[in-house]
């Protein structure tokens, strides 16, 4: 994910932590994650539910997730 890092907006430090953790389990799990998969993984690292919704949604409307039919997915 770093060499495309350049060419997207720049994530908050708290999505980035977000993603360093979801990016992993996405991989790992046939490359998708649900969204409530994905917030109970966020909040069993202390994000809080609101916070972790809205980490969620800055990592999509920034482009370093995607939805597809309610899985996130890594470009």
């Amino acid at each position: 994910m770093e060499g495309n890092d350049n060419s997207r907006t720049p994530l908050s430090p708290s999505a980035r932590e977000a993603l360093d953790e979801l990016a992993p389990v996405i991989e790992e799990t046939d490359d998708h994650l649900s969204r409530e998969e994905a917030r109970s993984h966020l909040h069993q690292i202390d994000f809080d539910a609101e916070f972790a919704r809205t980490t969620l949604d800055e990592l999509l409307n920034k482009g370093y997730l995607y939805d597809v039919h309610g899985e996130l997915r890594l470009p």
